[in-house]
């Protein structure tokens, strides 16, 4: 498996416009729709295959083969299909957009793929309290492989959300309790209160993408669908405020990452993609 190389990213096949900049920044959440080509599509689908085939230490632990659950990070460090994807899809491009800022650095890539009648929920969550890092310029980038409706287990967002003044604890799919920082809240019971909150959700044809800030609480059900798959893709970029800041109860980077506490993000596996002109 041999990447390619990249001088710079290539052009969505659309730009964001002005409304959805300003949406997101009100809602916390947007769709953008038909913004990636077939072909990167196409290398993603490769990647995502590839990893199943050969995942990584940590992928082994995140992931439940015997409920449909495959999960993985950082894969773009051993699999040249998603480190192209990092360098020369529109991706990068799509978080400058939002970011507000002049050089956009990559913060690391994850899978979350549900078989037909896998019932391995998303709990409801927002991402930053996982993550050892701070800073304003922030975004994650939801790719769907396959259409996605509520039944295949499409995400939903309360909307406005990354605007509380609240921090939830940490809940990942397997409920692991090593990343759950007893200092903060407990999420609520929105399942059971759905009335009370603003809950925006789409169908989703490959194409498409979500973006999101790292506070806009989310979560997805398992997939009840018996014919569809549910292949997705984040991808997290960050721009030139966003320094490491290692907490207890975060997500434990690879090693040899060569970042002392407040500095700012970058490296052999953070790479700037976008730099500053």
């Amino acid at each position: 498996m041999c990447g390619m190389a990249f001088d710079q990213p290539e052009e969505p096949e659309r730009n964001l416009s002005d409304s959805e900049v300003a949406a997101l920044r009100e809602d916390g959440v947007i769709r953008a729709s038909k913004v990636l080509s077939d072909a990167w599509l196409d290398r993603i689908a490769t990647g995502i295959e590839h990893t199943q085939k050969v995942p990584s230490k940590l992928g082994e632990v995140l992931s439940i083969k015997d409920r449909g659950f495959t999960a993985d990070l950082f894969m773009w460090l051993q699999n040249d299909y998603f480190k192209d994807v990092v360098f020369g899809s529109p991706l990068a491009r799509l978080a400058q957009q939002v970011l507000d800022s002049p050089s956009v650095t990559h913060w690391y890539d994850q899978l979350f793929l549900k078989e037909p009648g896998s019932d391995v929920p998303t709990p409801w969550h927002h991402d930053l309290t996982f993550w050892p890092i701070i800073g304003e310029q922030i975004v994650s980038i939801w790719i769907p492989v396959d259409t996605v409706t509520s039944e295949s287990s499409g995400l939903e967002f309360i909307r406005a959300s990354h605007r509380w003044s609240n921090r939830f604890k940490a809940i990942t799919p397997d409920y692991n309790s090593y990343m759950v920082n007893p200092d903060l809240e407990d999420m609520p019971d929105i399942d059971s209160n759905r009335e009370q909150y603003e809950v925006l959700s789409w169908d989703l044809e490959p194409g498409d993408v979500l973006i999101f800030h790292p506070l806009t609480v989310h979560g997805s059900r398992g997939n009840s669908s018996r014919s569809k798959r549910r292949r997705a893709f984040a991808s997290r970029w960050v721009g030139e405020d966003v320094v490491y800041d290692p907490k207890p109860h975060t997500m434990p980077l690879p090693p040899d990452h060569g970042l002392d506490p407040g500095d700012k993000l970058g490296g052999p596996m953070f790479p700037t993609v976008l730099q500053a002109t």
